[in-house]
């Protein structure tokens, strides 16, 4: 991607953390296919040079490899071993992923120390990290026979949604029954909220977009911990950056380049706090680090 190729602008709403780490994501994955790609923030879009198209046609074809041998224990969680799945050898739980050509891109932050300390692993109890780059097979009784049925990965939803709405992709919702959402979509958080959106049996409608592009950016780019739980921190950029650049300046160490800052909170989903989600961001006056 060159200075000479169109810029390609994606609305997104900053203050929704999801939108802005799934950019974040996008960013990364456009500059595995070409290391001069840049991007930034300006008038409620994220502009990319290039050809955002084709990286996405490229994503959802590739394949991805599952490492099914790496054992990690969970700081802030109990139950993190994954069990073995007779059905379905790569589903689990906190499986490291590849993504294969022309990405080559692994991803295994939600067994990083530091990223266990922030909380940004919003999944536990059944929820399969694996579920949302990979469908997998579910027993189902039909008839008094024993079926499987395939369940389309949340990159299959993803690549839906971009079919549906070419123009409006990221911040399109959707009612997704299973793979369950991972709740980077902080829409999700305003529980009573019109933006929300359910069916009639109770299905909350999210962006899966931001669910799997969440997922890859979070592997370089992470907010600023605050403090733990309420306080979040990142900041938008204003020039064009590179991957690299653009993952310090997220952290506002970039002063002649921030452009607002922002803190968002992780809440606890249920009773338990056995799962978690993003809260919506407010601007921070002050934007010094």
């Amino acid at each position: 991607m060159t200075n000479t190729e169109p810029i390609i602008r994606i609305n997104v709403d900053v203050t929704n953390p999801g939108q802005f780490f799934a950019c974040c994501g996008l960013l990364e994955l456009a500059s595995r296919i070409d290391q001069y790609a840049m991007a930034h923030f300006e008038n409620g879009q994220f502009w990319v040079a290039g050809d955002v198209q084709t990286v996405l046609d490229r994503f959802f074809a590739c394949k991805v490899k599952v490492d099914t041998k790496a054992v990690v224990k969970s700081d802030d969680d109990a139950d993190e071993a994954d069990e073995k799945d007779e059905v379905n050898s790569h589903r689990g739980r906190i499986y490291p992923m590849t993504l294969g050509d022309p990405f080559n891109l692994l991803l295994d932050w939600w067994n990083d120390r530091e990223a266990q300390g922030q909380r940004l692993k919003t999944w536990t109890a059944g929820m399969r990290v694996t579920d949302l780059l990979l469908g997998f097979h579910k027993k189902q009784k039909r008839k008094g026979q024993t079926v499987l049925t395939y369940i389309p990965s949340m990159r299959d939803h993803f690549a839906a949604a971009v079919k549906r709405s070419p123009d409006d992709w990221l911040r399109e919702t959707w009612p997704i029954k299973e793979p369950s959402d991972f709740a980077y979509d902080s829409r999700l958080s305003r529980k009573n909220a019109l933006d929300l959106g359910h069916t009639s049996i109770g299905i909350m409608a999210f962006s899966p977009a931001i669910d799997v592009l969440t997922l890859i950016g979070l592997q370089r780019f992470r907010p600023r911990m605050v403090e733990v739980w309420t306080r979040n921190r990142y900041f938008t950029w204003s020039q064009p950056l590179p991957v690299e650049v653009a993952a310090v300046a997220t952290l506002g160490l970039l002063p002649r380049l921030n452009g607002t800052c922002f803190e968002f909170p992780i809440k606890a989903r249920d009773a338990q706090g056995r799962y978690k989600l993003f809260g919506h961001a407010q601007p921070i006056r002050s934007s010094h680090v």
